[in-house]
C-alpha cells in the first residue's frame, strides 16, 4: 500500500507529539495520576515565579506550584502541591530562588535544625525574602544610596572654600614641624650623647656608693654583735632587779626594827623602778628600726653632682631621728632632725642643710611623695622634693634647693637606693 504525502505528514506530527509528551512526562513536567497535598505560602513578593514552577526541599524536588493569588492582608500566596511522601518539617525557610541569572524561578525550602514536627494539609507557612541575584540586586540598590547621600555630604564638607584652605594650612604647618624636629635631632645629637655618658658615669658612682654605705652597715653592725650584746645586757639588768625584789620581799617579815622595815620598802620601792625603767628601755630597743639611704643626683644647670647619705633611727611606729650629711665631698653640709609620721602628713625640726629649720612631708599614696624644708632663719631658704618609688628599694628623686633664691637655684634629678 502506498502512502500518500498526507499520510506522511499526519504520521510524523503524531510521532513528534509523542515525542514532546514523553519528554514532559520524563522531566516532571506532566504528571498522571499525581498524588500529595496542597500547602500555602505567603511572600512579600514573587517576582519571577510561574505556575508550574518546581517545589525544592534541600535541592530535592518535591512538588510544584499550582496558582499565584493575593491574600486579604495584602501578600502574594503560592500555593503549593507537595507530592506523597515528602514531608515538609515546620520551621522551614520558603524563599524564592533562581538557576543562574536567566533560569526559572523556583521555590527553595531550607530544612530546620529540628525535624519532629511537619505541615498538615492545607497549612499556611510564610515566605522569606527571595535569594540569589534579586537579594543582591536589593542590596547593592540600598548601598548605593546611602553612597550616594555619603558623596553629597563629603562634597559639602571639602567643597567649602574654608575647609579647603584649613586643610592646606594644616599641610604646610606638618611640613615646618618635621623640618623643624629634623633640625632638632641634628643640632642636639651631641647633647643627646653626652647627656646618655652622664647617666653610664652617674650610675657606676651610685654603684660605688652603695658599696660604700654596705661597708658602713657592716662595720657599725660588727655581724650582729652589737645590737646582741645590747639585749643581753638589757636582759641580765631586768633579771638582776627581779631578783633584788624577791630578796626584799623574802626580808620584809622578818625585819622588826621600824628603821629596817622602811629602808626595805624603800629598796623594794627602788627595786621596783628600776625593774619597770629595765622593762621599758627593753621594750624600746626591741622597736628600733633603722634604715640608711643614698641619693646621687645631677643637675644639667649647673652642670653638677649631688651626693647625699642619710640614716633614720625609727624609735616607733611613728616618730623617729633623722641624720646624715648633704652635698658630700662639696659642702658637706650635715643634717639631725626629730621627725613624727602620720598616714599621710608628717614633719620634722631640727638642722637642715647644717642650719636651724623644719620640713613638712606629704605622702601621695604608697609609692610617692612631696616634701618641703624651711631653714636658715638669718638667710630664709626653701627646699623641695619628691620621690617616686619605682622599684625595691629604689625611688626616682628631683630636689630643688633655694627655690627662693633665684639667683641661687639649682635643680637635681638622680635615683635614690635604700638598705
Amino acid at each position: 500500500m502506498k502512502m500518500t504525502a498526507e499520510t506522511k505528514v499526519g504520521a510524523v506530527t503524531l510521532l513528534g507529539i509523542a515525542l514532546l509528551i514523553g519528554t514532559a512526562i520524563f522531566y516532571g513536567a506532566i504528571r498522571f495520576g499525581e498524588t500529595g497535598y496542597p500547602l500555602y505560602v505567603d511572600f512579600d513578593r514573587v517576582d519571577g515565579l510561574k505556575i508550574g514552577g518546581q517545589v525544592r526541599y534541600a535541592g530535592v524536588d518535591v512538588g510544584r506550584v499550582t496558582q499565584l493569588g493575593v491574600t486579604e492582608q495584602g501578600k502574594a500566596r503560592a500555593t503549593l502541591r507537595i507530592w506523597a511522601g515528602n514531608q515538609i518539617p515546620v520551621g522551614s525557610a520558603f524563599s524564592i530562588g533562581s538557576d543562574g541569572l536567566l533560569g526559572d524561578k523556583f521555590v527553595m525550602i531550607s530544612p530546620p535544625d529540628r525535624r519532629d514536627k511537619f505541615y498538615e494539609r492545607e497549612a499556611v507557612a510564610e515566605g522569606g525574602p527571595p535569594e540569589g541575584l534579586d537579594s543582591f540586586i536589593s542590596t547593592a540598590d540600598k548601598l548605593f544610596q546611602r553612597m550616594d547621600k555619603l558623596v553629597v555630604s563629603l562634597e559639602a564638607v571639602f567643597g567649602d572654600p574654608q575647609t579647603q584652605g584649613s586643610l592646606k594650612d594644616t599641610a604646610r604647618n606638618i611640613d615646618r614641624l618635621t623640618a623643624a624636629l629634623s633640625r632638632m635631632a641634628v643640632d642636639n645629637e651631641q647633647n643627646i650623647n653626652a647627656i646618655a655618658r652622664n647617666l653610664a658615669v652617674m650610675s657606676a658612682s651610685l654603684r660605688n656608693v652603695a658599696g660604700r654605705v654596705d661597708k658602713m652597715a657592716m662595720t657599725v653592725d660588727n655581724d650582729g654583735r652589737f645590737a646582741k650584746d645590747l639585749t643581753e645586757t638589757l636582759a641580765n639588768l631586768r633579771s638582776a632587779s627581779a631578783r633584788i625584789e624577791k630578796m626584799a620581799a623574802a626580808l620584809e617579815p622578818v625585819a622588826t626594827d621600824p628603821q629596817t622595815a622602811d629602808n626595805l620598802k624603800t629598796t623594794l620601792k627602788n627595786a621596783r623602778e628600776v625593774s619597770e625603767k629595765a622593762n621599758r628601755m627593753f621594750n624600746r630597743v626591741e622597736k628600733i628600726k633603722t634604715q640608711a639611704g643614698v641619693d646621687l643626683m645631677y643637675s644639667g644647670g649647673a652642670e653638677k653632682y649631688r651626693a647625699n647619705v642619710d640614716l633614720r633611727i625609727h624609735t616607733d611606729e611613728r616618730h623617729y631621728f633623722h641624720m646624715g650629711l648633704s652635698d658630700i665631698g662639696e659642702a658637706n653640709r650635715f643634717n639631725f632632725q626629730l621627725g613624727q609620721t602620720g598616714k599621710t602628713v608628717g614633719g620634722r625640726i631640727g638642722v637642715i642643710e647644717g642650719k636651724a629649720g623644719a620640713g613638712l612631708d606629704l605622702n601621695l599614696g604608697k609609692n610617692f611623695r612631696i616634701s618641703a624644708d624651711a631653714y636658715d632663719p638669718n638667710d630664709f631658704r626653701l627646699k623641695l622634693r619628691s620621690e617616686l618609688r619605682i622599684g625595691p628599694d629604689t625611688y626616682l628623686v628631683g630636689e630643688s634647693i633655694g627655690v627662693n633664691k633665684e639667683s641661687q637655684r639649682s635643680t637635681y634629678f638622680g635615683l635614690r637606693r635604700t638598705f
